[in-house]
């Protein structure tokens, strides 16, 4: 997605916040979300403003109780469902036609691939499922749910979110400096990890794939994956939780600060992609734990709902391995019990150690086309390790290690607070020095004028 894109949907928002009212504002979010979406996905924005309208409509058949939840569940699940069996194209190659012609309307795969498709299913599960719980009423205006269900910063990077949370901020949405430079301060923020340290990693990347690094040294690629994953993925958060909060919309964070240096998979997934956990926590775990009242399948349910997290990704093989593993690693660190094992201090480090090690190779399961494939790579493959990457990529490598250490410097002064809360925190002066120092290695040492979001595929 190009910067000069949403730019201009911020432009464009402003443009039409000045044709309503205090209280009617989000419709100006809404007009806007719906052109850029259809710029995006073309015609088949009608399709989803259809399926918003049918979800607009079950929320109140699901409060007088005259159609069964699990019924509900399933017809708002079809449409993600069946772009998934239909979905024939390698994840990492996937591209999104948005040209109409009179064979592709009527072509089942063609209409259901549809950017953000996930990301609004589980959204209108979550409003349903709420509702259905008493945790909220069904909103009877069906434009505030279709704004919530495409809102056009949510729909493009995530996180997800409750009905109830947006729909406050919606509808009482206020615009001040404060926001702006808030939301300003974000972007800038994701523009630099993803341009400066994630477009990096991934150039580091390619030019080991191009000179087909190979047996235990491809592990390599899978470091730098995963944390090419981190900063690409929570740079696209940064940056679009930046566009709501110039319009004073709050976004929720979907990543710790520093995540990437977990002592163990459990402490990994309370802050890897937040929102999707705790949805499936809250609308899958939960949901079936209660079915057993003797909490005799705990763990299995546990393992469940990571097999339903990696074919959420893609219905394959590859991801179904994925989810497996994650699951299993999490079993056995609670069987194990990681904070009971001695030498608090050495296990701290040694646990980061541990965990990006294992981390490593599940990341290559992401860009693998089968587990076949990634086998014959590490065990079969003789390994080779390109002798001219130091030389060649040297000057990456320095720029990419400076940009790192300043994203942690700042992680490690912020803790746990939001880098926009934290940045508030300094001096006039001090801040401005970081806006300088940040916009100038963007223009300097960014790379890619485009922001490419791997997780919006899924």
């Amino acid at each position: 997605m190009e910067l000069l894109t949403v730019l201009i949907f911020i432009a464009s928002n402003f443009f039409l916040l000045f044709f309503f009212s205090t209280e009617n504002k989000w419709k100006a979010l809404l007009i806007s979300s719906l052109i850029f979406y259809f710029f995006i996905v073309g015609y088949k924005i009608i399709f989803l403003i259809a399926l918003a309208f049918c979800i607009y409509q079950m929320s109140f058949l699901i409060e007088r109780k005259k159609i069964k939840t699990w019924l509900i569940v399933i017809l708002i699940l079809l449409p993600l469902l069946l772009e998934k069996l239909t979905h024939d194209t390698f994840h990492s190659e996937t591209t999104f036609s948005k040209g109409i012609s009179i064979n592709s309307v009527f072509d089942l795969r063609n209409v259901l691939q549809i950017i953000g498709i996930s990301y609004f299913t589980f959204n209108a599960l979550s409003y349903i499922i709420d509702i259905k719980r008493k945790y909220l009423q069904p909103e009877k205006n069906f434009f505030l749910v279709l704004l919530y269900l495409i809102f056009f910063p949510c729909i493009f990077s995530g996180p997800l979110h409750r009905a109830k949370y947006l729909f406050h901020q919606f509808k009482s949405m206020a615009i001040n400096d404060e926001t702006i430079s808030s939301g300003l301060r974000l972007m800038l923020w994701g523009l630099f990890k993803y341009r400066v340290v994630a477009e990096r990693i991934g150039a580091l990347i390619k030019y080991l794939l191009v000179f087909k690094i190979g047996g235990f040294y491809y592990l390599f690629v899978g470091l730098l994956f995963f944390f090419y994953l981190y900063f690409s993925f929570s740079a696209f958060i940064d940056f679009f939780q930046g566009v709501a909060a110039i319009f004073g919309i709050k976004l929720k964070d979907n990543f710790r600060n520093r995540i990437y240096f977990s002592n163990s998979r459990q402490s990994f997934w309370k802050g890897w992609h937040i929102t999707l956990n705790e949805w499936f926590r809250d609308y899958f775990f939960f949901e079936i734990i209660r079915l057993d009242r003797k909490r005799k399948f705990t763990n299995l349910f546990l393992f469940l709902t990571f097999v339903l997290i990696g074919l959420w990704h893609e219905f394959t093989f590859i991801f179904l391995l994925w989810g497996c593993l994650n699951g299993l690693w999490i079993l056995i660190e609670k069987q194990i019990d990681l904070e009971k094992l001695p030498f608090k201090n050495f296990r701290k480090y040694a646990g980061v150690i541990y965990h990006l090690s294992i981390a490593s190779c599940l990341a290559l399961l992401f860009f693998s086309k089968s587990a076949t494939e990634l086998f014959k790579k590490i065990f079969v493959e003789q390994s080779h390790f390109p002798i001219t990457f130091f030389s060649t990529m040297s000057n990456n490598l320095v720029i990419l290690i400076f940009s790192f250490l300043l994203v942690e410097y700042h992680s490690i002064k912020s803790g746990e607070e939001k880098f926009n809360d934290y940045m508030q925190r300094k001096s006039l002066t001090n801040r401005w020095l970081v806006y300088f120092q940040l916009a100038l290695m963007i223009v300097l040492f960014g790379l890619n004028a485009q922001m490419e979001n791997d997780y919006i595929q899924f």
